[in-house]
């Protein structure tokens, strides 16, 4: 895990010790919540997937109206720039962050958007996540712009108070058509019938996602497709993943018991197989 020390963190083409690190309160991330943004881990202290990581933040920004001036190649100096300077970083996750810029009305883009690459410690998650899985409930929401990462989290903040207070750890969102979509910063995963299924629309589809579908493709019958969520109730395992969180089995949804109750042994084979896929990127990225 990353160690507790004074990071250098870049701000609008300024490399800056952590606690310096701020922006004017006239940018429309502060004033809108107008912002596109990414985050990736390290291993090593080098970062895992990043090509992937960027081309999702270019998409992201592109869904809100939001032009980089910077290209992929510029991106990826910067957070190898930022990575340099905290040589003491293994295992920490980066954050990409592009803001609306400053704006003269307060509202609308000058298009000078703020680019800032910020290393900030993993937490660390409870192991019994993993070993005992973990409860979640369904809340009637979805997201404005599905595939857009963006820093509006409002509903996502709501959702997470909810779920905390049933004792959960993550919320679910149910569309109006009865729909499991995605959880609040996790995708979604179910074994039914024997088929892996993931919701194929109305979701943001994160970087493990994609992995962990890339792994079951050479292990299991897999179809992304919509989630009715009486389908969802009824399935043998359930899964979440984030980039932050691995896989994470669920055991219980809302008041219902998903399969026996305990990690099943296909979502522990996926588990395992994406542990040996960070496993193969730590060996071929050594320490320098």
């Amino acid at each position: 895990m990353g160690k507790a020390y004074m990071k250098i963190v870049y701000v609008d083409g300024k490399f800056l010790p952590f606690d310096q690190a701020v922006i004017p309160v006239d940018d429309l991330a502060v004033l809108r919540g107008y912002a596109a943004w990414d985050i990736m881990r390290t291993f090593r202290g080098r970062p895992y997937f990043m090509d992937e990581h960027i081309r999702r933040l270019e998409a992201s920004a592109g869904k809100i109206g939001l032009d980089l001036p910077w290209t992929k190649e510029e991106i990826k100096v910067i957070i190898l720039k930022v990575l340099k300077k905290n040589p003491d970083i293994d295992e920490a996750n980066i954050r990409i962050l592009v803001t609306g810029g400053s704006s003269p009305d307060y509202f609308t883009p000058s298009g000078r958007p703020r680019l800032i690459v910020l290393p900030t410690d993993i937490p660390e998650l409870p192991r019994e996540w993993y070993s005992k899985g973990v409860k979640v409930i369904t809340h009637n929401e979805e997201r404005a712009i599905p595939d857009a990462k963006v820093t509006d989290y409002v509903q996502a903040a709501l959702a997470l108070k909810k779920a905390r207070a049933a004792g959960a750890v993550e919320a679910v969102y149910v569309n109006p058509e009865n729909h499991a979509l995605e959880a609040t910063t996790s995708n979604l995963f179910a074994f039914i019938d024997d088929v892996l299924v993931t919701p194929d629309t109305g979701v943001l589809k994160g970087i493990t996602r994609k992995t962990i579908l890339s792994l079951a493709l050479e292990r299991f019958t897999v179809s992304e497709q919509p989630l009715p969520l009486p389908d969802l109730l009824r399935a043998k395992e359930v899964f979440i993943t984030a980039t932050n969180k691995g896989v994470v089995p669920v055991i219980q949804i809302d008041e219902v018991t998903i399969g026996t109750g305990i990690p099943g042994p296909n979502t522990i084979i996926l588990m395992n197989a994406l542990d040996d896929h960070a496993a193969a990127f730590r060996v071929q990225n050594p320490v320098q």
